[in-house]
């Protein structure tokens, strides 16, 4: 007898630790280059649009792999 999906059941538990929210920001505001009309998100931290906020390096937060073939030092 096959098992269809609705039948499954799984199981699972939270990741430990503290539950972070995302960060909210006061809504209705608007880009701060004087000719952009643009509202922001409740969610976007800094005080511009992406059209014009300036430019900063992006850190890519994910794990490294590791090489196939590497040896420990």
């Amino acid at each position: 007898m096959s098992v269809s999906r609705r039948d499954r059941v799984f199981k699972g538990s939270l990741a430990p630790g503290e539950i972070k929210t995302n960060r909210v920001h006061e809504s209705g505001r608007v880009c701060a280059d004087t000719r952009c009309e643009t509202v922001l998100s409740v969610y976007n931290a800094t005080g511009w649009c992406w059209q014009h906020e300036r430019p900063h390096p992006y850190i890519l937060q994910a794990p490294r792999r590791k090489r196939r073939g590497s040896r420990a030092a």
